[in-house]
């Protein structure tokens, strides 16, 4: 029997849609460690609800849902200080996470829809925090989710970056390199389906920044992207203004109330992420061709997908 969280009515549907079989769970699953444990190169957790989550994500493709996971501990292991675990006992992270740069809202769009987060890029000093920081607190966070959310797992999620209060010197962070390696993993290793991004308040800087991203994503990505500019009224279209924080004039939750919530969240995971230090992969293992990183992620490189099947 399968060791997974139990769905409600709505999103087992939702669940049936995206190919589930709840009697074919249990094998599924059984299936997918078997061919984890047969990779020389792979070490992969292998809890039921954290394939699930790639399986649910990928469709039951299981094809698709051995390559994302490869990927997935592949940039892990490759780029530690971007996917790497977190340290939830480092002040630094603490800090970060008590800026209120990244937010998942306590309910979903319409109640029974996407998950919300928002990045709030204005919140935290870039002169005291590197990038790498903050992008690691956040994909921590979204692991957690992973684990967690049923309703961003199934329903995917919707994004708002928030650029109130950025600098140029926060513009400066996202450089080509970066912005290629974070696209990769959200696109090609992540089993969440981003459903739509909107970019609000956003400043001088951003235009170059959001040119140079959105050809490195598909074109299914692109046609999700939204610009608002200073008009929350056109925000509030896609998202009604209830589904927002309270900041935002909503009624889903506080700042302050959401962070407080992820600081017991993250004393939850101390030892989960601890144990997550295991994972990854070693390349001199892989069968077949090995990846050329640099050619994938180097500045001047072209943008290619990974193609480790």
């Amino acid at each position: 029997m399968a060791n997974v969280r139990p769905l409600n009515a709505d999103l087992q549907k939702v669940a049936a849609d995206l190919g589930e079989v709840p009697s074919r769970l249990a094998d599924d699953l059984a299936s997918l460690k078997e061919w984890i444990g047969q990779q020389p190169h792979l070490r992969a957790n292998t809890d039921d609800q954290f394939l699930v989550a790639f399986l649910r994500g990928c469709k039951y493709s299981m094809e698709k849902t051995k390559s994302k996971i490869d990927r997935y501990f592949t940039l892990k292991s490759k780029f530690p200080e971007l996917f790497g675990p977190i340290d939830v006992d480092d002040p630094r992270v603490r800090e970060l996470l008590h800026t209120g740069t990244w937010l998942f809202l306590p309910t979903p769009l319409h109640g029974n829809g996407p998950r919300i987060g928002i990045m709030r890029s204005g919140m935290y000093s870039a002169d005291k925090y590197p990038i790498e920081e903050v992008v690691r607190l956040v994909n921590a966070m979204q692991e957690i989710i992973m684990l967690e959310d049923d309703y961003a797992i199934l329903q995917g999620a919707v994004f708002i970056g928030d650029f109130k209060n950025s600098t140029m010197a926060h513009m400066m962070q996202m450089t080509p390199s970066l912005m290629k390696k974070m696209t990769v993993h959200s696109e090609e290793a992540v089993p969440l389906r981003p459903k739509a991004q909107h970019f609000i308040n956003t400043i001088a800087g951003f235009e170059p920044i959001f040119n140079m991203v959105k050809p490195m994503m598909s074109a299914k990505q692109q046609k999700r992207l939204f610009v608002h500019g200073s008009k929350m009224d056109s925000l509030t279209k896609e998202i009604p203004v209830k589904y927002l924080p309270k900041e935002y004039g909503g009624e889903n939750g506080s700042v302050e109330e959401i962070i407080a919530e992820w600081d017991k969240k993250l004393d939850q995971y101390r030892d989960y992420f601890k144990r997550s230090a295991e994972w990854g992969t070693d390349e001199k293992l892989r069968p077949g061709k090995a990846i050329d990183f640099e050619s994938l992620f180097g500045i001047d490189g072209s943008f290619r997908k990974l193609d480790v099947d």
